[in-house]
């Protein structure tokens, strides 16, 4: 999930009028050797009260490719794509991930960013789907109509509506009933995504066909640490020990590290935490000692803090001796703070370097590529902060949970639909959505054989934007394209 700084400016009521406004080009890219053309069409489309006179409500923008020359849209799947936050517009998948063009670095990203050019994407999915870029309500050009209040829009159910109504107008006006429909999201945006299928789900009735999640986070105790947690940091251990074999930390081989980390997290590891101060001297001696050595940090460190290495500590003190922080959503990046000794990091640039080259960017690609002129004086939001976004609370045979988490409502959506198909992809050097809660998260949804055998799991050696790693990228682009041939045939 993204980190949004507390300094930054508030969605706040915007003052135009709404209309819908589109604009259409058409270009050319080469994918797999083919040169294939396509239509992009740009715009927002106004979302209405639905009332006999409707008031407008929300303009959601968009940026949508179809592939030119094909004969039926019946079997090509139309994939609705957003990225996170909450508040984040949906510019890091569209720049950095499967749009037609893309931010390509002359250098390896992880120690320069400022030598990019925009050149067409060979990654990008548009060979084998139609695609549809979205930024929800409030970012990037996406804006609450005036006179509404933005708490009618910036939540968990609130936002998976609008989202959701979004999708079956675009549906609608594009004439594409008959094709698979697949909702992409990453981060936050793989809360939305079921919340947005089990949305549709209901009085649309428009039962998607596939659900793709890029860095996963459905239950936010699988990045929690707190009294009595055992989920996150069970969850999250792989994870450190990812990053502290690829510093050099400790030794060995990624596959054999990862297998020890996730055994321990499964077995011994949250036994001791979820017995606490009921633990031996020799039991706490004994975790934190397994700990330390799949992890690189000091066992003195781990037994002060109770066995719960949290995220913001693992951090700072992983590569102290170095006078280095590792990033969060990327643990590759290295930063350097003012001092060694604090307990939080002051920058996290898996995060702030790439900002600024997908702005310009997207800015640059939205206005001569794709021809966009509407309200030229409107600003784009990448991101935004929503200082009062409302949570859910989910219910459980009776029982009420009150945690973020959208997982339920996926099991719900694969229930009603058998043929809905789900693919997971998690990078094993992401903290803010550790790839092994990810996977726990699957396991406790208690899945029938017949349903589980229609979700796949992926991981790659990146973080949490796992298409910067070129190699993720490519392995993520074959992936997706396997995924999206499984859409609407019998399981094997």
């Amino acid at each position: 999930m993204s980190d949004t700084a507390t300094t930054e400016k508030p969605a706040e009521k915007d003052a135009k009028p709404l209309e819908d406004q589109q604009f259409v080009t058409r270009h050319s890219v080469t994918i797999n050797g083919e040169r294939i053309g396509y239509t992009a069409k740009t715009g927002r489309l106004v979302l209405h009260d639905g009332e006999e006179q409707p008031t407008p409500k929300v303009a959601i923008f968009y940026a949508a490719y179809f592939r030119d020359g094909v004969e039926s849209p019946r079997d090509r799947p139309l994939i609705f794509i957003w990225n996170g936050g909450p508040g984040s517009s949906t510019i890091w998948l569209h720049m950095y991930g499967f749009g037609p063009r893309r931010i390509a670095f002359e250098g390896d990203p992880l120690f320069d960013t400022s030598r990019w050019q925009l050149r067409e994407n060979e990654y990008s999915l548009l060979d084998v789907a139609d695609l549809v870029f979205l930024d929800a309500p409030s970012t990037g050009f996406s804006r609450v109509a005036p006179g509404e209040e933005l708490d009618l829009f910036h939540g968990v159910d609130e936002d998976a509506a609008a989202v959701g109504d979004f999708v079956v107008e675009f549906v609608d006006r594009e004439r594409r009933g008959e094709s698979p429909i697949v909702l992409m999201g990453e981060s936050y945006g793989t809360l939305r995504a079921p919340a947005v299928a089990d949305y549709l789900q209901g009085f649309p009735m428009l039962y998607v066909d596939g659900v793709v999640l890029i860095s996963s986070i459905m239950d936010v105790a699988g990045a929690s640490f707190g009294i009595g947690s055992v989920f996150g940091p069970a969850g999250m251990l792989p994870s450190y020990a990812a990053t502290a074999l690829y510093h050099g930390v400790v030794s060995g081989d990624l596959p054999t590290l990862a297998a020890e980390a996730e055994d321990f997290a499964l077995n011994e590891y949250p036994l001791a935490l979820l017995k606490g101060s009921r633990l031996t001297e020799g039991e706490q001696d004994r975790i934190a000692k397994r700990v330390a050595e799949l992890t690189g940090l000091s066992a003195e460190l781990i037994r002060g803090s109770n066995l719960r290495v949290d995220i913001w500590r693992f951090m700072k003190a992983l590569l102290r001796d170095r006078r280095r922080t590792v990033g969060r959503l990327d643990t590759r990046w290295t930063g350097i703070d003012s001092d060694v000794v604090g307990e939080k990091f002051e920058n996290d640039p898996s995060m702030t370097m790439v900002w600024s080259p997908a702005a310009r960017a997207l800015n640059r690609h939205l206005r001569e590529d794709l021809g966009w002129e509407g309200d030229l004086g409107l600003s784009y939001r990448p991101q935004t902060y929503f200082p009062k976004w409302k949570g859910r609370a989910t219910e459980q045979n009776g029982i009420w949970t009150p945690q973020l988490e959208t997982a339920t409502q996926l099991r719900a959506s694969l229930n009603r639909a058998p043929h809905l198909k789900v693919l997971l992809q998690s990078g094993y050097y992401d903290l803010g959505t550790p790839y092994f809660s990810a996977e726990l998260t699957f396991d406790h949804l208690h899945l029938q054989p017949e349903q589980a055998r229609n979700v796949t799991m992926k991981r790659y050696e990146s973080g949490h934007m796992i298409y910067l790693h070129e190699p993720s990228l490519a392995g993520m682009k074959t992936d997706l394209t396997q995924f999206l041939a499984t859409l609407r045939t019998p399981n094997a």
